[in-house]
């Protein structure tokens, strides 16, 4: 395996979530092996400013790494924005990258996992991403005899993740080409490939109802046809549920045992995507349809079934 890659870890005003984070990101195998680059964004308000300085006290604080840089916000950028600029920064100054934000606890195994991704499929031009979390379905659910720890899928996660500069640095964040993606039928379904949740995403992002940045790279993704690697059992646990600036409902339905991934996984050489794996995954990300059109929907595969039989 080659140097660990860096890691950059983007926080805002959550202290102690910050240090849950960052405590077990020390404890992972390569952590000495790893620098580490906090991005911490400015208060937005009076409101904040005691959480922003707790943030940037705790994060000069850190020890455990090969090195550490701070990168405090003189004003507050907002979540996309710090994120954008942090991951433009990094990766240009670096080939690959781990990320990690604030409200992400990690398996003492996460980085090593993510190192090896990154050393694996550096090559793969299908490849945009190693992600270090899943949906706790796949692991339960796993098709008989599947013989490895991760899955290829449509889709980039972002709860603890890795990629390579030549994957990042040339998304266009601005998003130019919506209204053409926006007006069309078939783009908007290829897309929701990795989830009937991502196109809508889209468009709330568009008309200012969203400011995320992820739901942005994996457009990018989308339209290089590339894949994210995911693996079967969670390597991180998301913590701010119902604390973070887009997930403001507290819910379990995500959280898995990270006690139980793998600390060497076995990982394909040639990538594809299992089509009962991808069935599992999209039970996630179903959106409940009127009941007319449902009914609709099942009298039509009905009535295609009768006519096939005929």
């Amino acid at each position: 395996m080659p140097n660990a890659a860096p890691i950059a870890v983007f926080a805002f005003n959550r202290p102690d979530l910050l240090a849950r984070t960052l405590t077990a990101l020390a404890a992972n195998e390569l952590a000495a092996a790893s620098t580490l680059t906090i991005f911490c964004d400015g208060p937005r308000h009076e409101k904040d400013e005691v959480g922003t300085r707790a943030v940037r006290a705790l994060s000069r604080s850190v020890t455990g790494f090969a090195r550490l840089e701070v990168v405090e916000r003189p004003h507050n950028m907002g979540c996309a924005a710090s994120i954008i600029d942090g991951l433009t920064e990094m990766f240009r100054r670096h080939e690959r990258l781990v990320v990690i934000e604030d409200d992400i606890v990690t398996s003492p195994h996460t980085l090593r996992f993510l190192n090896e991704g990154l050393a694996r499929y550096a090559d793969n031009e299908n490849i945009f991403n190693i992600s270090a979390w899943t949906p706790p379905n796949i692991a339960r659910k796993l098709p008989s005899g599947y013989p490895y720890d991760v899955y290829a899928i449509p889709r980039f996660n972002c709860w603890g993740w890795a990629s390579w500069n030549d994957r990042f640095l040339d998304i266009d964040w601005d998003v130019k080409d919506y209204e053409t993606f926006k007006a069309s039928p078939q783009r908007r379904k290829a897309f929701n490939a990795g989830g009937e949740d991502l196109s809508p995403m889209l468009d709330a992002q568009m008309e200012g109802k969203l400011d995320t940045w992820d739901i942005r790279a994996d457009y990018a993704r989308f339209t290089r046809k590339m894949l994210g690697i995911n693996p079967v059992r969670s390597y991180t646990l998301n913590i701010g549920m119902g604390s973070g600036t887009h997930t403001t409902t507290p819910t379990t339905r995500w959280d898995s045992d990270i006690s139980r991934a793998p600390a060497a996984p076995k990982f394909p050489d040639t990538v594809a995507v299992d089509q009962r794996i991808h069935k599992l995954y999209l039970m996630n990300y179903r959106t409940k349809r009127p009941l007319l059109l449902r009914i609709a929907s099942k009298l039509k595969r009905c009535a295609l079934r009768l006519l096939a039989v005929r």
